[in-house]
């Protein structure tokens, strides 16, 4: 992970005190807001204006503690990777798309510069300013459009090379979630299987020890009836002489 990447869509929202705080949050959860204060130099109140307009935009999320002691809350900190990443592409798309659309007009329009006041128009405006700038009086200049595409296609070119960047950055975080999403599916699977076992070993044990206690029952009444019979006496018959 380029944690610059993160630093780089943190300071367009929180301003320029805001990267300190991924360094500190990277990696980490629930981190006291007092510590991250005192790491970052500055008062508690100026770190949370920092967090809460980061907070605002997804990039970070917190948790509060109440002191029992002192009955005030205490917040802790964590920074969403995820959200910070889905920010950056969002951005990068549409800073990719206003470059493409600034180079497909440098190459079907003409531009005018004057060299004095340093100021670009179109055509256009050129034509209705009659070639002369308004400000100075110099005549406008035709410029040469060739140096124009060429540093916005190279920075087309960055863009989407840093897009591609926090596009992998995505996949695999997405891959790791899916992983974590399927072990903790086939852990509940394993324990279903556990339960169901162990239910039906209980269940086992249970009729067992009926069938026993049946068992049991049927042999009791064989031995009263054998005890009954023994101590019952048996008629003799004379024998005839």
């Amino acid at each position: 992970m380029d944690i610059e990447l993160l630093k780089e869509i943190s300071s367009s929202i929180g301003g320029k005190n805001a990267p300190p705080i991924v360094d500190i949050l990277f990696d980490k959860r629930n981190v006291n807001e007092f510590i991250i204060a005192k790491k970052l130099g500055l008062t508690i109140n100026q770190a949370r204006n920092i967090l809460y307009k980061l907070s605002d935009d997804g990039l970070v999320s917190s948790t509060r503690k109440k002191d029992k002691k002192k009955g005030w809350y205490t917040y802790f900190w964590t920074f969403n990777i995820d959200r910070a990443l889905l920010l950056l592409q969002k951005g990068l798309r549409n800073e990719i798309e206003q470059l493409e659309h600034q180079l497909k007009s440098r190459e079907i329009k003409r531009f005018y510069i004057c060299k004095i006041c340093n100021t670009e128009i179109t055509e256009e405006n050129a034509l209705l300013n009659d070639f002369a700038c308004p400000e100075c009086g110099e005549i406008y200049e035709m410029n040469d459009n060739k140096k124009a595409v060429a540093e916005i296609s190279s920075a087309i070119k960055k863009a989407a090379k840093k897009l591609e960047e926090v596009e992998n950055e995505i996949t695999f975080i997405e891959g790791k979630k899916l992983k974590k999403h399927e072990r903790e599916k086939k852990k509940q699977e394993k324990d279903k299987v556990a339960r169901r076992k162990l239910s039906n070993e209980k269940r086992k044990r249970s009729r067992m020890a009926s069938l026993k206690k049946a068992h049991a029952g049927k042999n009791s009444k064989k031995i009263q009836a054998a005890k009954l019979k023994k101590k019952t006496p048996k008629n003799k018959t004379k024998s005839k002489k």
